[in-house]
């Protein structure tokens, strides 16, 4: 990991994002590749606020790059999307539905089985396009979900009552979202969630900006906040579903970074920055 560096201006923090990203490939001893998912990293920095109470005003302080952890239910829920997993039982039609969930016919799904999936649903006419949810967690009868969103990723209109949903195969929610946490502990491979995750200050999970350009191995997701009072930080996960009234989503990725201390107005820029293998 980089040594934090204090006193840059927004540029030259930022302009260190696209340094040390790499691919590796392994050929073994057999018919075959073995392709590794990786290695992938984690920038923050902080931009300060105008108060100048951790440093001068309008600065900006690198705290450089930390590894990425893949956690072991992340690389499951990456086979399962890459595969299209056939889909458990869905209770379809719905009997009621929420702004956070879905109670359908029936009881006939498996608790948690359908977690970091995504459910669609029509909303009315059939030229209004469908809204979708981001499953965070289910019973064997109730689908909670982060909310319903359009495809734009505005928020969608809550469907009717009594409308059918579908899951297809493969249709499993988009590592979008990015928590943030004040936890000290080590992330570990077999983590399911962040520990005491942040949800005041203007720091809770939010839906991160993706970019790729066609061909490149890598990919980012980029998210900056705005503190809206003191909080400090210091680790990181890349989740399926922003934060809800039932919380969970399947944390794919899981990273500890210097810690960040941030005042009110103080920004706090993270960037995922995923690799995958070269085509060919």
């Amino acid at each position: 990991m980089n040594a934090p560096r204090v006193g840059l201006n927004p540029a030259e923090v930022f302009g260190r994002v696209d340094e040390d990203v790499a691919m590796m490939l392994h050929r073994g001893r057999f018919l075959g590749e073995k392709f590794e998912f990786g290695p992938n990293w984690v920038h923050v920095g902080i931009i300060r606020g105008p108060s100048g109470e951790f440093g001068k005003p309008g600065s900006a302080e690198d705290l450089g790059w930390s590894k990425n952890l893949k956690t072991t239910v992340g690389m499951d829920w990456l086979h399962n999307t890459m595969g299209g997993v056939a889909v458990p039982t869905t209770n379809s039609p719905a009997t009621a539905i929420g702004a956070q969930s879905v109670t359908g016919t029936g009881t006939g799904l498996t608790s948690n089985a359908l977690t970091g999936y995504r459910v669609y649903m029509p909303v009315t006419g059939l030229t209004t396009p469908p809204v979708y949810g981001n499953i965070l967690s289910n019973t064997t009868q109730i689908l909670n979900i982060d909310q319903w969103w359009n495809p734009t990723d505005t928020t969608g209109t809550t469907p009717g009552s009594t409308s059918a949903y579908i899951l297809n195969p493969g249709s499993l929610s988009s590592a979008r979202f990015i928590g943030l946490g004040n936890d000290a502990t080590a992330p570990a491979v077999g983590n399911t969630a962040l520990v005491s995750e942040i949800t005041a200050n203007g720091l809770g999970r939010a839906l991160a900006t993706f970019a790729h350009s066609g061909g490149a191995t890598t990919f980012t997701q980029t998210k900056t906040w705005t503190a809206s009072g003191a909080q400090s930080a210091q680790v990181a996960g890349l989740l399926t579903g922003g934060y809800g009234a039932a919380g969970g989503g399947i944390l794919v990725a899981h990273t500890q970074f210097t810690a960040a201390s941030l005042a009110n107005g103080d920004s706090l820029q993270l960037t995922w920055t995923m690799t995958l293998p070269a085509a060919g």
